[in-house]
């Protein structure tokens, strides 16, 4: 008996169920057309200003899922770098981290490019190429079955099949289809992680393809939202709906209705962030004209961050390294203006927030 789903004959033709896909796709191909309309009236600046978050979480979470954890300053610099922004703060671009951000950035400027070997030998490459193997070699490591005690999942363990498995892969992935995109996303997501066709950075590279997927999707090369983030908030259930769909037959509708709400969940939270932004950028055209202190303007920054802190000012006096009585100044001068209001409580217990 068959125990893994590429075991199965009729492997790689998978199914699943469109009817009971078809309401969460609607909700999202809304969801990424309300994303796009909001984009829209973003300026130059502010789109940039998006882009770097969400590329830098993207990326940090995604190496994350691999257990990995690069440092937060440096992939933000470098992507800033790749987006040719200014930052205040400096730090040292770290090569290995910039063609990791290069390889993110560039996959979905050329996302109608087909993805070919070479693409892919590239991208592992710009990550780092496995030791011992040529850089365009697939995996050489035959997976023993001992390994499922690790994460509950195994792959393809033969490598001699993964050359073959990969031209059919490659093949089916450049061909053009019925299929919705954001749906062959997910398939293609499943399908190449179980290949899993090198010794390391598979999980990552399963990611970029899948942005780039995604990115065909949306139809323009603008990473507003971050589909790792949204799995890393997810990874047991994640890891348990792969397990399942690697013990189970062809039929992957499980699987697909997961990718769909996790993609769903991160348009949701990208678009909250893009209307906070809007708003925040409406706040400071309506407040251009008043006159603020350093102090100030950062504690207004932080509370449209979405800081999640009790505004008081006594966190007032430490974030800004000011007295008490310098602190409720700076607050008392912000109520007098209409830009803060008193919340609760009183005395030294006396919250703020923005109006």
């Amino acid at each position: 008996m068959n125990r893994y789903i590429w075991q199965q004959k009729g492997w790689p033709y998978l199914t699943w169920n469109n009817k009971e896909l078809l309401y969460v796709l609607g909700e999202v191909r809304n969801r990424q057309g309300r994303l796009a309309g909001k984009a829209c009236l973003l300026g130059l600046d502010l789109k940039k200003e998006i882009l770097l978050k969400t590329i830098t979480a993207d990326i940090i979470k995604s190496a994350e899922l691999d257990g990995k954890a690069p440092d937060e300053n440096q992939v933000r610099a470098s992507v800033a770098h790749s987006l040719k922004m200014h930052l205040s703060e400096r730090s040292q671009i770290n090569p290995a981290i910039d063609r990791m951000v290069r390889v993110m950035i560039e996959a979905m400027q050329n996302y109608r490019q087909p993805v070919t070997e070479d693409t892919l030998f590239n991208w592992r490459a710009a990550l780092g190429w496995d030791e011992g193997n040529d850089r365009n070699d697939y995996r050489s490591i035959v997976i023993p079955d001992s390994e499922v005690a690790d994460d509950g999942l195994l792959y393809i363990q033969n490598p001699a099949i993964i050359p073959d498995e990969m031209r059919r892969f490659l093949r089916w992935l450049n061909t053009i289809h019925p299929t919705d995109p954001v749906i062959k996303a997910g398939v293609a997501y499943l399908r190449f992680t179980f290949i899993r066709p090198f010794n390391e950075h598979n999980g990552h590279i399963a990611r970029i393809l899948t942005n780039v997927l995604l990115t065909k999707a949306d139809g323009f090369p603008q990473h507003l939202y971050s589909l790792s983030a949204q799995i890393c908030k997810q990874k047991e259930l994640y890891n348990r709906i792969l397990k399942r769909a690697q013990n189970g037959n062809l039929d992957i509708t499980e699987w697909l209705l997961w990718f769909l709400y996790c993609f769903e969940a991160a348009l949701i939270e990208a678009e909250d962030a893009l209307t906070r932004m809007l708003e925040k950028s409406k706040f400071w055209e309506k407040y251009r004209l008043i006159r603020l202190n350093e102090r100030q303007v950062r504690m207004i920054n932080l509370l449209w961050e979405g800081q999640d802190c009790k505004l008081t000012s006594s966190y007032w006096a430490n974030i800004n390294l000011c007295s008490p009585d310098t602190a409720l100044r700076d607050i008392q001068d912000l109520i007098r203006k209409k830009i803060l209001h008193r919340k609760s409580g009183g005395g030294r217990s006396t919250c703020y927030g923005l109006n």
